[in-house]
């Protein structure tokens, strides 16, 4: 099973959403994901949910890996990766963070693209930036607790 437990009307907002931000794109957008800090998927569009899922995932480690890079480096957080390769861009950037790091407990979250090569990557900075802004204070999760995990485990 994969996403979280967020009721149907607010994924399909969320979708819609993500949706509009291909649209806007021209054509410079393939897939866009929406996925907690711990790598699970909240929203898609452009991709299998397979594919959603795999993206949510490596969103995370990416997001793991940078943080440890910069473990030295003093207080702060990571606001954007970038991985460009013959085929695309992938751009990941945190959101959720202003009210993840009011609030304990809670994680922030991680919008994530796949472009195309041709794509302006200003321009999609832009737009995800946007739209994190738009949205930032409903973008975030609450922190997996082991009582959490148990109880998803056995609704499975």
């Amino acid at each position: 099973m994969s996403g979280t437990s967020l009721p149907d009307n607010e994924r399909s907002s969320l979708d819609g959403l993500l949706e509009a931000l291909i649209t806007r794109s021209r054509g410079a957008i393939v897939r866009v994901l929406l996925a907690t800090g711990d790598g699970l998927k909240l929203a898609s569009a452009g991709a299998t949910a397979q594919e959603a899922d795999t993206m949510a995932a490596l969103m995370s480690g990416l997001y793991s890996l940078s943080r440890e890079a910069f473990r030295t480096a003093g207080p702060g957080g990571i606001r954007q990766i970038l991985a460009e390769h013959d085929r695309g861009t992938l751009m990941v950037m945190s959101a959720g963070t202003a009210a993840a790091n009011a609030a304990p407990n809670v994680l922030g979250t991680s919008l994530g693209v796949l472009t195309t090569p041709a794509a302006d990557a200003g321009a999609v900075a832009y737009e995800m930036t946007a739209l994190i802004r738009s949205l930032d204070e409903h973008l975030v999760t609450q922190a997996r607790t082991e009582a959490a995990s148990a109880q998803f485990r056995q609704e499975m």
